[in-house]
């Protein structure tokens, strides 16, 4: 079931099975990112920046488990293959972590976040680290790559869409003023009951490539492999133009209720700016698809930055009542996320090859892990850095704010992001690794058999 017979090209069916992992996964990432500050501040136990900071703080603990963990799964043997192993031990401690952290009791302050977010966020790296890297090395082909990370982006975006549809179910049957505590609730349980099918299923019926029969045989050092990444001119620049629109999404991300809220005025809103942001991102889907296989991932990539550029450089001249133009604003971002999500690593896959060429190993884990903790830094990062900012600037959620404190959230909503999406337009606008010189560093990989 795992690939068309005779052919490096992987069936419907198994693209299918190993994306759906990424619907689950998400949801729970938008519960973290998008709803945990507004909730645990929402208590009266922490303010929303010590909350952001707590997230912060703990998140930089993957800085030690992510390239622990895709060093561990690069060198794992089982019958099961390198990252699958990883993948069904780690969801039953990520769904525990989800359940304590999503459903806070009402006494819940700084300590309890910072532990079970510590928890969740290793048993996630556990889990996501070896699903990255796994993703990558389901085909050697560099189209195939572009459709296995976009049918995930896909899943991605339902997982999304999924958590706008649970927000509009709490924000008509919550009582409260804060539907936001009822959507983490339901994200939980939809979490929690989702995640291991995929993960099972991916267990049953996805086979990885077999390891390389001429691999070589001492594993390199860590210096000395640290030594061949940094030295990868490829990947150093596709993690780069990736780590600069990580930070460039996370703020209106991390920032969209509060300015719904304090700028539009319209909270009420919320229900419709969601599912028309993560519909999108699926309906964009054929687009992004279409410029990879006929221009190159690199090109797709540029067109949908330049896009999100344009459309935010409105957000500026929002204001009270301006829901339609944000509406546009939301769709093209929406639009554009596809791109986002799946071209950096489908790049990323083939920039891999370019190690494996020097060290006839597949490091894909290792590299994917660089890969995670620049795209987990970023979006904590944000977190921490946008809230301790708003604090300072004198915003109060929930409460009337000066045009002042207004225009700084419009600022980190609206050009912090169009900033950062220059930096990583410019980092990708003449990549080098196109379909041509890939599929000629598969041809040495193959007759040298470390592929």
């Amino acid at each position: 079931m795992s690939r068309v017979a005779g052919r490096d090209e992987l069936s419907v069916a198994t693209r299918v099975i190993f994306a759906a992992t990424s619907m689950p996964l998400s949801l729970l990432a938008i519960g973290v990112f998008m709803f945990l500050p507004v909730v645990y501040s929402a208590l009266g136990e922490i303010s929303m920046a010590e909350a952001g900071m707590v997230i912060l703080v703990t998140r930089l603990w993957d800085f030690v488990t992510d390239p622990l963990i895709g060093w561990l799964s690069d060198r794992t043997r089982s019958r099961f293959g390198r990252r699958i192993p990883w993948m069904v031990l780690a969801w039953l401690p990520l769904s525990y972590a989800t359940y304590k952290l999503f459903i806070p009791p009402a006494d819940a302050g700084s300590l309890y976040l910072a532990v079970w977010s510590f928890v969740l966020f290793t048993a996630g790296t556990a889990l996501f680290m070896p699903y990255t890297a796994m993703g990558a090395e389901l085909s050697t082909d560099y189209h195939q790559r572009s459709r296995v990370f976009l049918y995930r982006h896909v899943f991605a975006a339902v997982g999304t869409l999924s958590a706008a549809v649970l927000f509009v179910v709490a924000n008509h049957f919550s009582p409260s003023y804060f539907p936001e505590r009822e959507t983490l609730k339901l994200m939980a349980w939809v979490g929690i009951a989702l995640l291991p099918i995929p993960v099972l299923f991916t267990a049953w019926k996805v086979r990885e490539l077999p390891l390389p029969r001429r691999s070589a045989p001492v594993p390199i050092s860590w210096r000395v492999g640290l030594g061949l990444m940094l030295a990868n001119k490829p990947y150093l620049r596709i993690l780069g133009s990736y780590f600069a629109n990580g930070i460039a999404n996370a703020f209106p991300l991390t920032l969209f209720f509060f300015f719904i809220r304090q700028v539009l005025e319209r909270p009420d809103w919320a229900a419709v700016y969601l599912p028309v942001y993560f519909f999108a991102a699926i309906a964009g889907t054929p687009l992004w698809l279409f410029l990879a296989n006929r221009y190159g991932k690199h090109i797709a990539w540029r067109v949908a930055l330049l896009m999100a550029v344009a459309a935010f450089s409105l957000v500026p001249f929002l204001g009270a009542g301006d829901v339609v133009p944000f509406l546009f604003v939301t769709f093209v971002a929406g639009l554009t996320l596809g791109a986002d999500l799946a071209m950096p690593a489908a790049m990323l896959a083939d920039a891999v090859d370019h190690d494996s060429l020097e060290t006839g190993q597949r490091r894909t884990g290792i590299y994917f892990a660089v890969w995670g903790m620049a795209a987990k830094f970023a979006a904590a990062l944000v977190v921490g850095v946008s809230l301790e900012w708003l604090a300072f600037a004198g915003f109060v959620p929930n409460l009337a704010n000066d045009a002042a404190v207004l225009r700084a959230l419009s600022v980190m909503f609206g050009i912090f992001p169009i900033v950062f999406k220059l930096v990583a337009l410019a980092l990708v606008w003449n990549y080098a690794l196109t379909a041509r010189r890939q599929a000629a560093l598969r041809a040495v990989l193959a007759a040298r058999n470390t592929d």
